[in-house]
């Protein structure tokens, strides 16, 4: 008499690490299509950004300095149109000064000499948001109309919302006036542009990364007083 023998499968361990690979390399895909759609939309949205047309007042206007040409005229403009009550020129070489200044935009020099004030603290965008931050707060601003580069500005508006959140609960209201360059062409047409739009995208995920970590973290406490 015969007996039956029992098979039992048991799985090899190397089965077990394919398993994982192929999990890992489908979530490298996804994060990889996840990047590259967000790339897309982040790039057509920055390419047909344009200013509005009739922006609303605010207290205060603010300009940041850097690539892209129109930002200073932008803003001298808003201001002689009385858009805001003083005008911020964030991020200015601290070899120039207001004469300098004036003589790069078509404005009136008593609305300049009253109404103009320049930052040479800040050297980057998150600089350029924190001296914002205060500049607004010490005045007492809530809304401002922000000036600079199409491609900059979603960046610009999360570093400052991260920055006002940690200073004053995120009270800060911004219009964004968007300047596009006359010769940027289309970004998928232009290889400088490109690389330029490339990095933009990247710096704004880690600014997002900031923000959020800035959203995320406790608030301080005023130290307790004891008699």
């Amino acid at each position: 008499m015969t007996q039956s023998v029992r098979k039992i499968d048991i799985a090899k361990p190397h089965s077990k690490g394919r398993a994982w690979i192929k999990f890992l390399g489908f979530l490298v895909i996804l994060l990889l299509a996840f990047l590259m759609g967000g790339f897309l939309t982040f790039a057509q949205h920055v390419d047909t950004l344009t200013p509005p047309q009739d922006p609303p007042k605010a207290d205060g206007i603010v300009v940041w300095t850097g690539k892209g040409g129109g930002r200073l005229e932008s803003g001298a403009q808003l201001l002689q149109m009385r858009k805001g009550e003083r005008l911020l020129i964030s991020g200015v070489n601290e070899k120039i000064d207001l004469s300098a200044i004036q003589n790069l935009i078509d404005i009136d020099p008593a609305l300049a000499e009253c109404c103009i004030d320049l930052d040479y603290a800040a050297t980057n965008t998150l600089g350029n948001a924190r001296e914002t931050a205060a500049w607004a707060t010490s005045l007492d601003y809530t809304h401002i109309i922000l000036v600079t580069s199409a491609y900059h500005m979603p960046r610009a508006q999360v570093e400052i919302g991260a920055v006002d959140i940690g200073a004053t609960g995120g009270r800060m209201r911004i219009t964004p006036f968007p300047v596009q360059r006359h010769e940027d062409t289309h970004w998928y047409s232009d290889g400088a542009r490109f690389k330029r739009i490339v990095q933009e995208y990247g710096k704004l995920l880690i600014s997002y990364t900031r923000g959020r970590q800035q959203r995320t973290q406790p608030p301080v406490l005023p130290p307790i007083e004891t008699e």
